[in-house]
């Protein structure tokens, strides 16, 4: 028997809708870390794209019969679910952010403590700084784009789809895709040269 690594997306969808749990294990093993990053992007909060990660597999199961390759590869499929899923999530998040910006000044708070058992001791401190602050203020310029915007800029740029596959995601057209990408990253460099 081959191992489940060697079998394409379709094989496995076929042997997970006749009952086999380990060929939809290897789907998940193969695709959580791109949901994740999706998720991830589209939330803003790691916990919350933990749980759309969840959530889209479970859906996914639930509904493999819905699945067709005429229509779309089995990632394209997966990751309409998962942004599905992360936008349901944003918009909860919207009434956490209060908690959310507490929680990371407290732990910012704790981490300046000299005691603190968990600090880092970094050679290159002002490197790190940097870094940290670059990271910081590209994660904020991409939370000030619209969501469509941000959405399709990822999966361009980090997933690596075509704007084919990113249009079935989003459920869109090619063009209007080309269009969303080409203003984020306009958008970006706009608010990056302020």
């Amino acid at each position: 028997m081959r191992p489940w690594t060697d079998r394409t997306d379709e094989e496995l969808v076929s042997l997970a809708r006749e009952g086999s749990g380990a060929a939809f294990g290897e789907l998940v093993d193969r695709y959580a870390p791109v949901v994740y990053r999706v998720a991830r992007v589209i939330t803003g909060v790691p916990e919350d794209a933990e749980e759309v990660v969840q959530e889209t597999f479970l859906r996914a199961f639930k509904h493999l019969e819905q699945f067709s390759i005429e229509k779309a590869s089995f990632r394209t499929w997966l990751l309409a679910i998962a942004r599905n899923q992360s936008i349901n999530v944003f918009s909860a998040l919207k009434r956490k952010a209060a908690r959310f910006l507490y929680e990371f000044e407290a732990e910012s708070s704790r981490r300046k403590q000299p005691d603190n058992p968990h600090a880092v001791d970094f050679r290159d401190a002002e490197s790190l700084l940097s870094t940290k602050q670059e990271y910081a203020r590209l994660q904020k310029v991409l939370a000030e784009l619209p969501e469509r915007q941000r959405t399709a800029l990822i999966l361009k740029t980090q997933e690596e789809l075509s704007y084919e596959e990113i249009a079935r995601i989003m459920n869109s057209s090619s063009s209007a895709v080309e269009s969303l990408i080409f203003r984020a990253r306009r958008r970006v460099i706009e608010l990056l040269e302020r």
